[in-house]
């Protein structure tokens, strides 16, 4: 809302100049939320954090291959062969140093 004064050139009024400093603020707002901090996760910072999430709410003892081992046991089958578990650990270990 503008007024004139003898057929002048328009006076801007109060909400003329009150309105123009709102646009203002917005604008400067818009101005600051564009230029505002941000952060971008990678892939493998997600896939990373869903690993350690599954890794947390898996079960701290597998209870199916505990009832397993327990039952090779009994039945003498587990840790029967004493030169083949020792193959098998020195054939795992000369895999880990290649």
């Amino acid at each position: 809302m503008t007024s004139r004064i003898d057929g002048g050139t328009p006076l801007p009024t109060q909400v003329d100049k009150a309105e123009a400093g709102r646009a203002n603020e917005r604008a400067q707002n818009q101005a600051k939320a564009a230029k505002a901090d941000r952060v971008e996760v990678s892939q493998d910072a997600t896939l990373m954090n869903a690993a350690v999430q599954a890794a947390h709410d898996a079960p701290a003892i597998r209870q199916d291959k505990v009832e397993a081992a327990r039952k090779a046991l009994d039945s003498g089958t587990l840790g029967a062969d004493a030169a083949k578990l020792a193959d098998v650990l020195i054939d795992q270990m000369m895999d880990e140093k290649k």
